[in-house]
């Protein structure tokens, strides 16, 4: 069993959400009424030769403001490890010493680290880093890069020391199924649902999450973050990140549940059937030390 296949985000926050996932907060588009402008404007200062007020020329109308444009897709890499528990202590300093200086020196500006948080399988963790283009896998690899020949070959045999499995895989993130809530920092808990669609169902399980799920999301107030696997796993999986500040917030129940209530969450679960064919959820939990991204400008 995986902990994070793959959001922010995100997150994201990519944030990296996700897991799998970068996430973008994009701000909340305004009231189209809001933006609509008169159309004439009439004056009330008197018309000096009738007494009158002047009525001004008919301004012109405005061009209708241009649709907003879907949030764009993006790539990322979420690599999945199992780290040997008699090692762990030795490999976060290893991570935070070694891996993280490698990394920045490579030219990786960004990434966010997840860990099982409690409810999960330990000693699992998932990095996510963009993928700007798919160049970039043609070239050297990261330890080559920074190190060299000899100081990338010393590293590897390092890093080989801690793992006890590791798996890669590239997703898309999926803004336009998500829900993006303002926030100060990383997300500190996620639950996190591994999401098996029916194969030809991906089109009904993406609207069924706009018609039935951003719904309860909104209501709830909790940021929302999908992302879809493209490359190293089934295509048919999608994974879903819900952010809390707590586990007191994740006990208080599902979104589903609260918001729905007991029969609207059966319904909601009986309009999934045929579609949906497999779910595993998990708590992960935002590794800020492992983590990082570029400072922003001042």
């Amino acid at each position: 069993m995986q902990l994070l296949k793959k959001g922010v985000g995100a997150i994201v926050l990519i944030l990296s959400v996700g897991l799998g996932a970068a996430v973008v907060w994009p701000q909340l588009a305004r009231s189209v009424a809001a933006e609509q402008p008169p159309l004439v404007a009439v004056s009330t200062t008197p018309n000096h030769s009738s007494g009158q007020p002047e009525a001004k020329t008919p301004s012109k109308p405005q061009a209708a403001a241009k649709p907003a444009l879907p949030p764009k897709r993006e790539m990322i890499q979420v690599t999945v490890v199992k780290v040997k528990a008699d090692l762990l202590n030795e490999w976060l300093e290893f991570q935070k010493n070694e891996t993280i200086p490698m990394l920045k020196k490579a030219g990786v500006t960004q990434r966010d680290a997840w860990q099982t948080g409690i409810f999960g399988e330990s000693g699992m963790y998932a990095f996510v880093t963009p993928i700007e283009n798919f160049n970039q896998y043609d070239g050297d690899n990261p330890p080559l890069r920074a190190l060299g020949a000899d100081g990338a070959r010393a590293y590897a045999e390092k890093n080989r020391r801690f793992i006890a499995s590791s798996h890669t895989y590239a997703d898309q993130t999926r803004p336009d199924l998500g829900y993006v809530v303002k926030m100060t920092g990383p997300p500190k808990l996620a639950l996190l649902s591994n999401v098996q669609i029916a194969l030809g169902k991906g089109a009904d399980y993406e609207a069924l999450i706009k018609s039935d799920v951003l719904p309860v999301m909104r209501k709830a107030h909790l940021g929302y973050a999908v992302s879809q696997t493209m490359l190293g796993g089934d295509v048919n999986e999608f994974t879903t990140l819900i952010f809390y500040d707590s586990f007191a917030d994740i006990g208080k129940g599902h979104p589903f549940d609260r918001i729905l209530g007991a029969d609207g969450s059966r319904q909601l679960t009986a309009k999934a059937v045929g579609i949906v064919t497999h779910v595993e959820r998990h708590i992960v939990r935002y590794v800020p030390e492992l983590s990082f991204a570029p400072r922003p400008i001042t």
